[in-house]
């Protein structure tokens, strides 16, 4: 669920969130989204300590106008897996300590590669029925892997982090506090 209150029900749905937020998204771009909704942030969260430091890098970077973003960003369709952009929660006063110290202690994802497979296939039949903008003949060519590659040239500016599992109950229960979730 979006802190707007609405589901994605079907990749497509999620796809096509993607490319309101990124119109210049590429299929390396999908491959990234489909990957992350699948296997989570667990990736990130082997090394604490490089997460650590680089969230805080990434967060004194960052401008505290997101204004044209929501902080939370469903990347699956069962809209458990989410991204939770940087900006609007750096506008929002939050502090990075507090939210990389949250993203270390959430449960792994621990995702498995028949269910990447089987959302590959979904995003396969909906690029195939033209409901997402990109070339079924295209995707056939991507090797589906695990390995989350970075975002393309064209994508745009992204500052997030993942949120395996936005139905578990402190997760839930620590971003309502922060009023990220209602």
């Amino acid at each position: 669920m979006t802190d707007k209150g609405r589901m994605h029900l079907t990749w497509a749905g999620v796809i096509a969130d993607e490319i309101q937020r990124h119109p210049k998204m590429t299929v390396r771009d999908l491959h990234k989204l489909v990957v992350q909704g699948c296997f989570g942030g667990d990736h990130l969260l082997r090394s604490p300590d490089a997460f650590v430091d680089g969230f805080a890098m990434e967060w004194d970077r960052l401008t505290n106008d997101a204004s044209q973003e929501t902080a939370l960003q469903p990347i699956h369709p069962s809209g458990r897996v989410a991204r939770i952009h940087l900006g609007p929660c750096k506008a929002m006063g939050l502090s990075h300590h507090d939210l990389s110290r949250f993203l270390l202690s959430q449960p792994s994802k621990s995702g498995h590669r028949e269910a990447c497979e089987w959302a590959w296939a979904m995003v396969l039949h909906s690029a195939r029925s033209g409901e997402i903008p990109f070339s079924y003949d295209q995707l056939t060519q991507l090797r589906l892997s695990d390995e989350i590659t970075h975002h393309s040239p064209d994508y745009g500016p992204a500052a997030y982090r993942i949120v395996n599992n936005l139905g578990y109950g402190p997760t839930r229960e620590y971003l309502c506090r922060l009023g990220i979730l209602r």
